[in-house]
C-alpha cells in the first residue's frame, strides 16, 4: 500500500487548455490598459463641460442665474463703498495739505537723513538722454544741432518768463524772501546770454558750433533753502584772493567745475563761467547772488544757473567733469552726489580733416 501511495503522489495533472487561459488573460490585460484610460478621459471632458454649462441643472460654472445675480449684487455694493472710502480718504488728506509749502522740508525732510544740513542737489544740461551723463562734441553739423536742440528745449520750457509772469526785480535790499506770495524774481535766459554774439547763444549752437560747449549747471529747487550764516569755504576765499575767518550772513552761491580725476584736470586748461555775478565771464567761478534765495514755489520762478564753457577740449579723449556748489550750509557727498554733479565730455571728429585746425588744442 505504501508503494501505491508514493506512486500516486508522484502523478501530476497537466491542464489541457493552458494556452486558451493565457490568451484570455492577455486579452483582458489589453482591454484594461487600452479601454479604461479612454473612458476616464471621456468622463473628465464631460465633467468639465458640465461644469461650464449644465443643461439639466441650468448652471454656469456651478452657479445658477439667481446665485450669479446675488454674487454680482454683493460685489457691486462692496466695491462701490470701498471706492467711496478711498475717495473720502484722498479728499481728507488733500484738504489738510498746503498746496504751496511742504509740511516737511530742508532739515525736517527725508532728504536730510543722517545729515545736519539740508541736501542741495545739482543738475546739468544738455542731456539728450535722461539717464546718460555723456555729452558729445563733434564737428558734424547734424550732431551739433541734435545736442543744441536739447539745451534749446530746456531753455524754452524752464528758463523763459512771459510778459504776463508775476515777477519783481530782486536785489540786496529786496530779496526773494520779502516778495509777496506767488511772486518770483525777475530772471531768465536773456539776463546771462544778452545777445546773439554771445559764445553761448543760440546762433552759436550754445558753443557746440565751435566745439567749445556751454554746459548749463544749476541748483535743484529746494523749498525754503538759503545759504546759512557761516565762513566762506577756503577754496573760494583763495580764488577771490581774500582770507577771513568771519562769518557771513548772506553768502552768495559759487559754482566751480574741475576734472573729476587728476588726469582730467590736466587737460581742462581753459573754462569760462557766465553767471549773474559775472555776466561777461569769469575764469574762476560762477556766482548766484544770495538774494535769489529762498525758493518759495512761485509759479513763474526760474532757477538761477551758470553757463560753463569749456574752451579747449582734447580730441578723442573722454573727460570727466565734477561741478560743485559752494556756500555755508552746502554739504558735499560723493556717494550721494550732494552739492555736486558729474558729467562726461567727449570731443571727436567724424572725418580726419577738421573744418578748423584744432590739433593744437590737444
Amino acid at each position: 500500500m505504501a508503494s501505491n501511495n508514493e506512486r500516486s503522489d508522484d502523478i501530476t495533472l497537466v491542464p489541457t487548455n493552458t494556452g486558451a487561459e493565457q490568451r484570455k488573460d492577455s486579452h483582458w490585460s489589453d482591454d484594461k490598459l487600452s479601454g479604461l484610460p479612454t473612458k476616464k478621459k471621456g468622463n473628465a471632458a464631460k465633467a468639465f463641460m458640465n461644469f461650464l454649462y449644465n443643461p439639466k441643472k441650468k448652471t454656469v460654472l456651478g452657479r445658477d442665474s439667481l446665485n450669479w445675480a446675488k454674487l454680482s449684487a454683493f460685489y457691486t455694493v462692496f466695491y462701490f463703498f470701498l471706492g467711496c472710502f478711498f475717495v473720502g480718504l484722498v479728499y481728507i488728506f488733500a484738504s489738510i495739505l498746503d498746496r504751496v509749502e511742504p509740511r516737511y522740508h530742508n532739515t525736517e525732510s527725508a532728504m536730510a537723513v543722517r545729515s545736519t544740513s539740508a541736501v542741495v542737489g545739482m543738475g546739468f544740461r544738455p542731456q539728450p538722454i535722461v539717464d546718460d551723463s555723456l555729452i558729445h562734441i563733434s564737428n558734424d553739423p547734424s550732431q551739433q544741432e541734435r545736442i543744441g536742440s536739447s539745451l534749446r528745449l530746456f531753455r524754452d520750457v524752464f528758463l523763459v518768463q512771459s510778459s504776463e509772469a508775476k515777477t519783481e526785480e530782486c536785489s540786496e535790499k529786496e530779496p526773494a524772501s520779502e516778495l509777496p506770495y506767488g511772486t518770483a524774481c525777475l530772471f531768465n535766459w536773456s539776463h546771462i546770454v544778452k545777445s546773439a554774439d554771445h559764445p553761448c547763444s543760440d546762433d552759436n549752437l550754445f558753443g557746440f558750433k565751435n566745439e567749445q560747449p556751454c554746459v548749463l549747471v544749476k541748483l535743484n529747487k529746494v523749498y525754503g533753502w538759503a545759504p546759512i550764516k557761516g565762513v566762506l569755504p577756503s577754496n573760494i576765499q583763495k580764488l577771490r584772493g581774500v582770507s577771513s575767518s568771519k562769518s557771513t550772513t548772506n553768502s552768495d552761491v559759487y559754482i566751480t567745475c574741475t576734472g573729476t580725476h587728476a588726469a582730467d584736470s590736466d587737460v581742462i586748461t581753459s573754462t569760462t563761467y557766465y553767471s549773474l555775478g559775472y555776466p561777461d565771464g569769469s575764469n574762476k567761478f560762477g556766482v548766484i547772488p544770495n538774494y535769489f534765495f529762498p525758493f518759495r514755489n512761485a509759479k513763474d520762478h526760474v532757477q538761477p544757473f551758470v553757463l560753463v564753457q569749456f574752451n579747449k577740449l582734447p580730441l578723442d579723449r573722454l573727460v570727466s567733469i565734477t561741478c560743485r556748489a559752494w556756500a555755508p550750509g552746502i554739504e558735499h557727498n560723493v556717494r550721494g552726489m550732494r552739492g555736486m554733479v558729474s558729467f562726461q565730455l567727449y570731443r571727436f571728429h567724424t572725418n580726419t580733416t577738421s573744418h578748423d585746425d584744432d590739433d593744437n588744442d590737444d
